[in-house]
């Protein structure tokens, strides 16, 4: 019985989210963080001496993948930003702002990674970033976790990404 209340709470609570979700405003800050992350690529320069220089692992992904995934992270970056900030109750306002905070810590060591790995030439230090950013966002999921539903599932699909991506420039440092 109690599962079933816990697992009721918490799809009344997804539910209270998705009501409480304001699309147009986490749209609007989904392309402010995609132009961020574009803006870290131009600054980071072009992939090519990373393709010549290094021994790729065999599960990682193709170039133009990860750079449509890296889009997609961005633009859902910029949506769990303004979904937390529009859609919140006045009462919940202290920690959604602990969340947004460690949120967009993660985010700035996020838009790091780029530069560091294809400018730098660092795969551990990008490592380091990577884990950092995911350690920023594995605080927000537990900050989270007490009063958004939706979020949560939102930023530990984050957290899955900053996971596979500190693991594979780690691959990148160790086999190069």
């Amino acid at each position: 019985m109690k599962i079933l209340r816990r697992i009721n709470c918490f799809t009344e609570g997804f539910v209270h989210d998705l009501r409480l979700f304001n699309p147009k405003a986490s749209l609007i800050i989904g392309l402010i963080t995609l132009i961020l992350g574009v803006f870290s690529w131009l600054v980071g320069g072009t992939p090519d001496t990373v393709n010549l220089i290094y021994i790729f692992p065999r599960w990682a992904l193709s170039t133009g993948v990860m750079y449509f995934l890296w889009l997609v992270s961005f633009v859902f970056a910029g949506i769990i930003i303004g979904g937390i900030f529009f859609g919140c109750e006045k009462f919940k306002r202290r920690e959604a702002s602990k969340i947004l905070v460690f949120f967009c810590l993660s985010l700035l060591f996020t838009l790091c990674v780029y530069p560091t790995f294809f400018k730098a030439l660092a795969p551990f230090i990008t490592f380091i970033l990577l884990f950092t950013a995911a350690f920023f966002c594995f605080l927000s999921i537990l900050v989270a976790k007490r009063i958004f539903s939706l979020w949560t599932i939102m930023l530990c699909l984050h957290f899955a990404w900053l996971t596979y991506n500190g693991c594979l420039s780690l691959v990148f440092a160790l086999i190069n």
